[in-house]
């Protein structure tokens, strides 16, 4: 029974094609072999009159492994000491070779271009085309004594593929950049409170949270520059490219420009996995939603306070007095307002990072006015998220405001032996935390506040 090698591409009206060619395994001569003469006449007008040559072939397709008996007359081999032999390779060789249609691949090593192969299937089927290419290990070459046999077609398509290539490479880099630009925000948020606190313990915590993430954002970062120089490259084969009178040379320099891109793409892709796979496990917003959080059903901000009231800044009446604090430090201390920072010191359970962006505030979250609403709501959360984390006890809040947009980190806590007290803040951070008083009552006699960064006169 005859075999059929079929190949598709799209014509630029976007109706596919397709290409046959009985193969008839069984026969002796599978396709016609050409008339030498004619085909060797025909060649010698083409290369004396341009007006006959056609456009180069921009596509190729496998037909299978044969034993090739095309007389060798007909063959136009690659030069050796070139590029090594792989499909690709000789395609580019064959594709504008005047009358050939088909391109053959033996010995791992011998590319040669064909009107029409004379073709059999022989011994041994496709088992006997093992030769692994030189210029492409993933790839089959023929092998001793048979062919890897492709065909050629047009298919008016270069441009197509590569531009829906350049956009959506355009489009993951939008993404990105947006996405490692939020988390910026983080690392800043964190190496600057980092800063203004002058517990060095907290501080190196703090700075060691920020490196962590900025190792991530730098290879991300680096992937993300590495792509945007690879666009122009392939604008600019696009841009010279005439499908009117296309050269081999133009055809080549898309592909060669879209392959190199989507080495690029891929590159950047499997570095953001890594940022997003980070991203998801800390993402508080995912946190919330995964323990069913509504973050607009915890109240308004003035209510935020009062509810708080007894968790938030927490510290004994002795510790509150001996650091002039009043009655209600959930919201500062009126003495040093926005200055307090309190920092609860114990077995860490979570890190979750969280970024507002007040003039495009994610779906599922309250509008907030200012710096002071956004404080309070971030504690309110985190609040929530450590009463519905199994063995959570306490947490800390920290973070800064970067013109309309506040990035804050939730840290939570499943055991506390200090607190680090201190007059470190600033209107624009973030800096606070919370315990459950429930959770002191059973285990005051071994939390220890320090208050000794409170500089006190």
């Amino acid at each position: 029974m005859a075999h059929v090698a079929r190949g598709f591409c799209l014509a630029q009206n976007g109706t596919e094609i397709a290409v046959e060619k009985d193969l008839g395994v069984g026969k002796t001569t599978l396709l016609q072999n050409p008339v030498v003469e004619y085909v060797k006449n025909r060649v010698e007008q083409i290369n004396n009159n341009a007006s006959l040559k056609v456009l180069p072939f921009d596509g190729y397709f496998s037909m299978g492994c044969f034993a090739d008996s095309t007389p060798a007359e007909l063959w136009v081999k690659a030069p050796k000491g070139g590029e090594k032999v792989s499909p690709r390779m000789c395609f580019n060789f064959c594709r504008d070779k005047p009358e050939a249609r088909f391109f053959g691949l033996v010995e791992g090593r011998v590319c040669y271009c064909v009107p029409y192969p004379t073709l059999s299937g022989g011994n041994g089927g496709s088992e006997q085309c093992t030769a692994v290419c030189e210029g492409d290990s993933g790839a089959m070459c023929g092998g001793m004594t048979k062919s890897s046999i492709y065909e050629m077609h047009r298919c008016g398509d270069v441009t197509e593929g590569a531009t829906k290539d350049k956009e959506a490479a355009e489009e993951l880099l939008e993404e990105w950049e947006f996405k490692a630009g939020r988390w910026q925000y983080v690392v800043s948020a964190l190496t600057e409170s980092g800063k203004l606190i002058n517990v060095s313990d907290v501080r190196q915590r703090l700075f060691d949270l920020a490196s962590k993430i900025e190792a991530l954002l730098k290879d991300t970062n680096s992937k993300i520059v590495d792509l945007r120089d690879k666009l122009a490259p392939l604008q600019a084969a696009l841009d010279n490219f005439d499908a009117t009178a296309a050269t081999s040379e133009m055809m080549q320099a898309v592909e060669d420009a879209q392959s190199e891109l989507g080495a690029f793409v891929a590159a950047l892709e499997e570095s953001a996995e890594n940022l997003k796979a980070y991203w998801d496990k800390h993402n508080l917003d995912g946190s919330m939603a995964f323990r069913s959080i509504d973050s607009k059903a915890l109240g308004a901000a003035d209510e935020l306070a009062k509810a708080l009231s007894t968790d938030v800044n927490f510290m004994p009446k002795k510790v509150r007095e001996d650091v002039d604090c009043d009655e209600t430090p959930s919201d500062g201390c009126s003495a040093f307002p926005d200055q307090l920072t309190y920092f609860a010191v114990g077995d860490h359970l979570a890190a979750l990072f969280q970024v507002y962006n007040q003039s495009n505030p994610i779906e599922g979250r309250p509008t907030l006015a200012g710096p002071a609403e956004w404080k309070k709501w971030s504690v309110k959360e985190c609040h929530q998220m450590c009463l519905m984390t199994p063995s959570c006890v306490a947490g800390n809040v920290i973070g800064m405001v970067n013109s309309s947009v506040y990035a804050s980190t939730c840290n939570l806590k499943s055991s506390v032996t200090k607190v680090e007290l201190s007059k470190g803040g600033d209107a624009l951070f973030l800096m606070s935390g919370f315990m459950f008083s429930s959770y002191f009552k059973a285990h005051q006699k071994e939390i220890k506040f320090n208050v000794a960064n409170m500089k006190i006169e």
